[in-house]
């Protein structure tokens, strides 16, 4: 096939080839990006065109394989994609476990007035009153024990707080 018969088959068949990889892409650049990959092809095979009988089906055939082919790749990049953003989300999770795990070694840490304080007033959601009723102490000393044993744990997870 000359180059004159092959930019002649071309022209009459670029508008089908595109509306063809159009109709599978679902998108216009990608469908233009297919058309151009498959008349390359083409043109490099273009010796094989002449034993073709019938070049509007050869060429829609070429078109629909690479429209699959092109499918193909977006699937697996997407389900790449997926799978990364599963694990950096279990990372974080475990990142998270880690921390709670950590919190809690160091809450044993603290003085006992402390660590009983904050217990009760931030894991088990106790007011004021009742912690002072359990732990037999006015209600300062318990907001002065609770301020005290925050500020501790805070000095300790500074550094990983500003990561978080």
């Amino acid at each position: 096939m000359t180059s004159s018969e092959f930019e002649k088959l071309i022209l009459q068949q670029k508008n089908k080839l595109f509306r063809f990889a159009f109709s599978i892409l679902k998108d216009s650049n990608d469908a233009q990006d297919a058309v151009q990959e498959v008349v390359l092809k083409l043109w490099k095979n273009r010796r094989l065109l002449n034993n073709t009988q019938n070049l509007e089906s050869y060429c829609l055939n070429a078109i629909k394989n690479h429209c699959f082919d092109v499918l193909r790749k977006q699937k697996h990049h997407q389900n790449y994609l997926l799978t990364k953003a599963q694990e950096a989300q279990e990372e974080t999770r475990f990142d998270a476990i880690d921390l709670v795990e950590k919190l809690k070694q160091e809450l044993h840490q603290l003085p006992d007035q402390q660590r009983m304080a904050i217990e009760l007033k931030d894991f088990q959601g106790l007011e004021y009153e009742e912690i002072c009723e359990i732990m037999e102490q006015s209600a300062n000393t318990i907001r002065v024990h609770v301020s005290r044993g925050r500020k501790k744990l805070f000095e300790i997870f500074k550094e990983e707080l500003a990561n978080v």
